[in-house]
């Protein structure tokens, strides 16, 4: 079994390193029973201005790394779908289940559903806008280090956000490694619902 830590290089320096290393040390002490990868150590440099997004996978023997310079992807519609719940409590390397979910969506990304509460989409923590605050699932798939930090910030709140109430909202930004607050978001009218086709 092989995780994965998403990371992001800007500005000449890694971004938040210590919540990656963080996640990194409660993944290995869950599953091998130690810390094991030190990320500063392992992790390439760049020379250049770019925005590079650096995918460290891991197990408890062998790492990899792989960079690439970032490409945010161009989200303009988003789909609810309904799904009954699966463990993606730690950031495996196995994304099957969230792929074929994306796979059977009418729109550009997804918003998944289990319970008739909001998660996650399929590769970002989820936060809504209601003309005030800030509020993210208070149940997500994975505990994001975007996340963990903008909560540690007291910048955004955790509340349950039924699917069935959506429309409270003005619209959703997505969030994680790469992506800040306000950086890809869009409309609740662009939230498309209904059943993923056949």
């Amino acid at each position: 079994m092989r995780f994965i830590e998403s990371i992001c290089f800007q500005n000449g320096k890694y971004q938040n390193l210590d919540l990656h290393q963080e996640r990194l040390n409660n993944t290995c002490f869950h599953f091998f029973g130690e810390a094991l990868h030190d990320l500063e150590g392992l992790l390439p440099e760049f020379d250049d201005n770019r925005k590079y997004k650096v995918r460290f996978t891991y197990d408890n023997s062998s790492h990899d790394c792989e960079a690439l310079p970032y490409v945010k992807l161009p989200i303009q519609s988003l789909q609810l779908v309904d799904t009954t719940w699966f463990d993606y409590s730690f950031k495996y390397e196995d994304r099957s289940v969230l792929q074929e979910l994306v796979g059977s969506s009418k729109a550009d990304e997804i918003i998944i559903s289990i319970d008739g509460l909001v998660t996650d989409c399929s590769y970002a923590n989820l936060i809504f806008w209601n003309g005030k605050e800030w509020l993210t699932p208070e149940r997500p798939l994975l505990e994001g280090v975007k996340r963990t930090l903008l909560l540690r910030k007291g910048i955004i709140k955790k509340a349950p956000i039924p699917s069935d109430g959506l429309d409270a909202f003005e619209k959703v930004s997505l969030i994680n490694a790469m992506l800040d607050p306000g950086e890809l978001e869009v409309p609740i009218a662009k939230v498309l619902e209904g059943q993923p086709k056949s």
